[in-house]
């Protein structure tokens, strides 16, 4: 099976290793504002704004099914949580504390978290419709 790195050595312009843990925040919203302009993501990927919520469940969909398969495969606890006021670094002490962890992954912590959310609007034809901040979040 082909490797994360061998299969986008192309796109990739370095690696970050270390030897304690790693902690990534980030959505996928940092990429609608490339190139100052909300609509360049979508238009890369090809997604017409009236797929964009079937779009955004497929890829919600893919991540978590990527979470869980790398719980799966590292023998890992899958903790889900319901509030973003739970510390995800306590929760991670303590399973390494109690498991007696000195390397590698300690869990895999999911958690939706309140975002910025977008709504198409315009009227037809479709062609004319464009994407825009909802401001209901």
């Amino acid at each position: 099976m082909e490797t994360f790195l061998e299969r986008y050595d192309s796109k990739i312009g370095g690696v970050i290793s270390t030897f304690d843990r790693m902690i990534f925040k980030g959505h996928i919203l940092l990429s609608f504002f490339q190139k100052g302009n909300r609509h360049h993501y979508l238009f890369q990927e090809k997604v017409l704004f009236k797929d964009f919520g079937k779009y955004a469940k497929k890829v919600s969909g893919e991540i978590k099914d990527k979470a869980r398969e790398l719980s799966d495969k590292e023998g890992r606890p899958l903790i889900p949580l319901d509030s973003s006021r739970i510390s995800k670094e306590d929760i991670a002490r303590k399973v390494q504390k109690e498991e007696g962890i000195k390397e590698g992954l300690i869990c895999v912590i999911t958690m939706v978290e309140r975002c910025v959310s977008f709504d198409t609007k315009g009227t037809p034809p479709i062609s004319k419709r464009s994407l825009l901040k909802n401001n209901s979040s």
